[in-house]
């Protein structure tokens, strides 16, 4: 196999994945350990890859935010799994925020399968329109469509989200560095995402862990701001 096409195989495996152990791009490549580390090497230089131990990761744009249907089709099962812990979090009678983003819209499924007795904001068209829980009182917060993720942002919806106060917000992110905190490419996205966590007596942020030690442009949230949600054993 040529060089470009062992490369290009490597490049569509971090693109679907974002990141690879050297055993499975050694597998996929048919290569030695020598040549695989040659091509890797030579991807980095391109800036396409990011080395790390054991492995390599897709170097992301920082300002690059992927469709909400983009998002949507990827790791289905994880989000599943963060969406039953979450439903587990939200008691009758609760005031929640519901955030904009694929993570959260499985979070939609369970509460139309449950018999919470809640209120709902979003500002998430998506989600409005997926919640028919006929016990949920659901909100939408007025402003501009940002049509890339369905999410609704600007001045008017944060003077809106101001007025309001939550039991609990559900929040997603586009990546979480355990100590810078949760990011996003969007700043008017991550202003009514701070807004939020600022409005709620407590914040769930719901990150499948491929966004785990990644960074992205804009901060919304510390740490020791946001509760971390995500299908691995350990946090429920």
């Amino acid at each position: 196999m040529l060089a470009i096409e062992r490369q290009e195989k490597i490049m569509f495996k971090l693109k679907q994945q974002k990141q690879a152990t050297i055993e499975e791009l050694c597998e996929l490549t048919v290569a030695s350990l020598s040549t695989l580390r040659r091509d890797l090497n030579d991807l980095e230089a391109e800036g396409k890859l990011r080395r790390v131990h054991g492995g390599a990761e897709l170097v992301q744009e920082l300002s690059k935010e992927p469709s909400l249907f983009e998002k949507s089709s990827k790791n289905i099962q994880a989000k599943e799994k963060i969406a039953e812990k979450a439903i587990r979090k939200i008691k009758n009678g609760d005031v929640i925020y519901l955030d904009a983003g694929s993570t959260t819209g499985f979070l939609t499924e369970k509460i139309n399968q449950s018999s919470l007795k809640i209120t709902i904001v979003t500002n998430s068209i998506t989600h409005l329109l997926s919640i028919r829980n006929p016990n949920s009182t659901v909100y939408i917060l007025g402003g501009q469509q940002k049509r890339t993720t369905d999410a609704v942002v600007g001045s008017q919806a944060l003077l809106q989200l101001s007025s309001y106060h939550f039991n609990v917000a559900f929040l997603g992110a586009n990546a979480y560095d355990e100590k810078i905190g949760a990011m996003t490419p969007d700043q008017e996205e991550a202003a009514v995402k701070t807004l939020a966590i600022k409005q709620s007596q407590k914040s769930f942020l719901l990150l499948d862990s491929s966004k785990i030690s990644q960074t992205s442009f804009v901060k919304f949230a510390s740490p020791d701001e946001v509760r971390l949600l995500t299908e691995r054993e350990g946090n429920k």
